[in-house]
């Protein structure tokens, strides 16, 4: 060790100490640095750069997020219960387009669908072609009867509507813009499961579905799915909700600020 002293006579080296610092700094005398200024300007590296990030917050990148839109027609059922203990097992929600009659048979499965987060749809009264496609005002009539039961039921309204069959070719301008002047919205799909025509054969829905859900995405299109309120579903949505969670998707309702998707492109 070299006394300070000598440092000075022999070396004419000037030394700097601060009891409040844990540093001895040895000066020519030509330093502009005050001795704090010093060891702030040198503690980075000193110590490899650490102090100068680890006293600012690390911002973590958004994570992206994959939308889809689960659907289900021609509700409510007596296996509408067992539906959404399975969404309610993934964490998922739906959309669920209904027909009156079903909705005033099953109130109580309306009611839990609405109070656990679900979106409720219309779907008619019939579900018959002729008697629906009628005319314009008959249509009209199927979504207020339809409405009018929902009301009953778990007291709410909806302007979503899914009509039988899907909208295309039968749903023409007349009729959208008899419904859209009554403040209704159309709501078709992307993705169709076809379980309403594979009941038994559950795996070819599950791979269709899934096929599909990501030839959609790819297109940067949010994925509609068309499914149904009946037995055969039971058996593939689990299978579908576990590998669509997995792959980072987030289920979303439909709601009437939601810009409709049909296969007429009417935003209304």
């Amino acid at each position: 060790m070299i006394p300070a002293s000598l440092l000075k006579s022999a070396f004419h080296f000037g030394v700097a100490y601060d009891a409040g610092v844990p540093v001895v700094r040895i000066t020519s005398g030509k330093q502009k640095l005050s001795l704090q200024d010093f060891v702030l300007q040198n503690r980075g590296t000193e110590d490899g750069g650490r102090g100068k990030t680890e006293d600012k917050p690390q911002q973590q990148k958004p994570v992206p997020t994959k939308p889809i839109y689960l659907t289900f027609d021609d509700g409510p059922t007596a296996h509408t219960g067992e539906l959404l203990d399975i969404l309610d097992k993934y964490g998922a929600r739906g959309t669920f387009f209904m027909l009156g009659p079903n909705i005033a048979s099953y109130p109580n499965a309306v009611k839990r669908l609405v109070q656990s987060g679900n979106a409720a749809g219309l779907h008619g009264m019939t579900h018959v072609k002729s008697k629906f496609y009628a005319s314009p005002a008959s249509a009209l009539k199927e979504m207020e009867q339809d409405n009018a039961a929902l009301r009953s039921a778990a007291g709410i309204d909806t302007t979503l509507i899914r009509t039988p069959y899907g909208s295309k070719p039968y749903f023409t301008e007349a009729y959208r813009n008899k419904m859209m002047s009554a403040g209704f919205h159309l709501w078709d799909w992307n993705v169709d499961s076809e379980d309403w025509k594979y009941k038994t054969d559950h795996n070819k829905v599950i791979r269709s579905v899934l096929q599909q859900i990501e030839t959609v995405e790819k297109q940067g299109t949010v994925p509609i799915v068309l499914m149904h309120d009946q037995p055969a579903t039971l058996k593939v949505l689990p299978e579908v909700l576990k590998t669509l969670k997995a792959e980072g998707f987030t289920f979303e309702v439909i709601d009437g600020q939601t810009t409709p998707v049909n296969f007429w492109h009417d935003k209304r």
